[in-house]
């Protein structure tokens, strides 16, 4: 009958420490498998409030800028019933030649 080699203390506590290791792996990999389900959960919330926040901002600025677009035509009103355009009050009156909104100089071709 063959003889069994006899195992050392060290080999002995190598081969517990190697099954030991195995188990918490196992342990490790069952607990990761069971958060993934809870992860992709949280990922498609924090996705929902991304968009949330984003849509939220185009609203603001849409609203912005149509403040600031009825502010300046507001405003664009003001000032032209306080000050009437130019043109009208010139506007039938007489052209100065040296000024420099009078109109350009023909020069008529004489008929011979």
């Amino acid at each position: 009958m063959a003889k069994k080699p006899v195992k050392t203390a060290e080999e002995l506590a190598a081969e517990t420490s190697k099954t030991e290791m195995e188990a918490k792996r196992a342990e490790i990999t069952a607990y990761y498998k069971d958060s993934i389900k809870h992860l992709k959960v949280q990922l498609e919330y924090e996705a929902l409030l991304k968009d949330i926040e984003a849509a939220r901002a185009e609203r603001i600025q849409a609203q912005s800028f149509i403040a600031n677009a009825m502010a300046q035509q507001q405003e664009a009103e003001k000032t032209s019933t306080a000050n009437p355009p130019e043109r009208a009050t010139q506007a039938g009156s007489d052209w100065d030649a040296e000024s420099d909104k009078a109109p350009p100089v023909r020069q008529l071709k004489s008929v011979e």
